[in-house]
C-alpha cells in the first residue's frame, strides 16, 4: 500500500516537473517571439499553444500592449506629419502677405509715384498687414482653446439674437461680395444655457468661413434643433468632409491667402468644450455646416 502511494506521488511529481519543464520551454520560446516582434516592428502577436489559463492570460495581455503600443506609434507618426504639414502650411500663409507688403514698399520708395498711386499701395500694403496679423491671431486663439483650463460662464441665452447679432456684423462683407443671402430664424427666443463668448466666435467663424471660401449664395436657419449655415463652394466634389474640421486641412491647395484652416478647427473644439456637435455635409452644390447645442 506504501508501495503504491509512494509510486503514485513519483508520478504525480514527474508529471509535474515534465509540465513545469514545458512551460519553462514556451515562456523561452514566447520571449524570442516577443524579442523579434519588438525588432522587426511586426504586427504579429503572441500565440501559445499550452493550455495552462495563467500563461494563456499572460499573453493576452502582452498582446494587448503591443497593440496599445502599435496604435501610439501610429498616432506618434500621424501627429509628426500633421506638425510638419501644419508648420509648411503656416509658413506660407505668414510668408505670403508679408512677401507682398514688402514688395508694394519697396515700389513705393523706389518709383515716380504720383499720391493716388501711392494711396492705393499703401492700402494694399495695410491689407496685406491686415491679413497677417489675422494669421496670428487666428494661430493664437487656437492655442489658447486647446490649452484652456478657465471655466465656461454658462448662462441662458437666446440663440436667435446672438445669430442675429453676428449676421449684422458680417452683413457688410456680405453685401460686398453680392451674395444671394436666404435667413429662416425664427420670430420666437431658441433658448440654451451655454458660454456667449464661445457661441459667438463658433458662429463668427462659420460666417467667416461662407464670406472667405463661398460664392454667390448663402442659407441660414435656426430652428429647436440647430443652428445651419449653407454656402455654394467651387469644386465642391474635392473637398474632404471629413477632414474640414481638422486643424490646418487646407480645401485649396494653392490657398492664394485663404489662410491655415484654423477657423474651423476652432469652431470644433469650442463646441466639443459647450458639449454640442459641429457636422458637414455636402447639399448639391452647397456645403453645410450644422452646429447643435444641446
Amino acid at each position: 500500500m506504501v508501495y503504491v502511494a509512494c509510486l503514485a506521488l513519483a508520478v504525480a511529481l514527474a508529471a509535474s516537473l515534465l509540465r513545469l519543464h514545458q512551460q519553462r520551454q514556451e515562456l523561452r520560446r514566447l520571449s524570442r517571439t516577443l524579442a523579434e516582434i519588438v525588432q522587426v516592428d511586426t504586427n504579429a502577436q503572441l500565440t501559445s499553444s499550452d493550455f495552462d489559463k495563467g500563461l494563456l492570460a499572460f499573453v493576452a495581455v502582452v498582446n494587448e500592449v503591443l497593440e496599445q503600443s502599435r496604435k501610439n506609434l501610429f498616432e506618434k507618426e500621424r501627429t509628426e506629419e500633421e506638425l510638419k504639414r501644419a508648420i509648411t502650411n503656416i509658413s506660407h500663409d505668414l510668408r505670403t502677405p508679408l512677401t507682398s507688403a514688402k514688395g508694394y514698399l519697396q515700389l513705393i520708395e523706389s518709383s515716380d509715384l504720383d499720391t493716388e498711386t501711392k494711396d492705393q499701395y499703401l492700402q494694399i500694403v495695410q491689407e496685406r498687414l491686415d491679413a497677417l496679423q489675422g494669421l496670428m491671431d487666428n494661430l493664437f486663439e487656437f492655442m489658447h482653446i486647446t490649452e484652456r483650463k478657465e471655466a465656461l460662464n454658462l448662462q441662458e441665452l437666446d440663440m436667435c439674437s446672438v445669430v442675429r447679432d453676428v449676421l449684422s456684423e458680417a452683413y457688410p462683407a456680405f453685401e460686398k461680395g453680392n451674395f444671394e443671402a436666404i435667413f429662416e430664424l425664427p420670430n420666437v427666443p431658441i433658448r440654451r444655457i451655454t458660454d456667449e463668448e464661445a457661441l459667438r466666435r463658433i458662429l463668427q467663424n462659420l460666417v467667416k468661413n461662407v464670406h472667405v471660401h463661398g460664392i454667390s449664395k448663402m442659407r441660414v436657419t435656426l430652428d429647436e434643433e440647430a443652428f445651419e449655415i449653407a454656402n455654394q463652394v467651387e469644386h465642391l466634389e474635392e473637398l474632404d468632409i471629413e477632414q474640414i474640421f481638422n486643424r490646418f486641412y487646407i480645401f485649396d491647395a494653392s490657398r492664394s491667402n485663404k489662410g491655415t484652416g484654423l477657423g474651423l478647427a476652432i469652431v470644433k473644439e469650442l463646441t466639443h468644450m459647450l458639449g454640442g456637435e459641429i457636422s458637414a455635409r455636402k447639399e448639391g452644390d452647397m456645403l453645410v455646416m450644422r452646429l447643435v447645442l444641446h
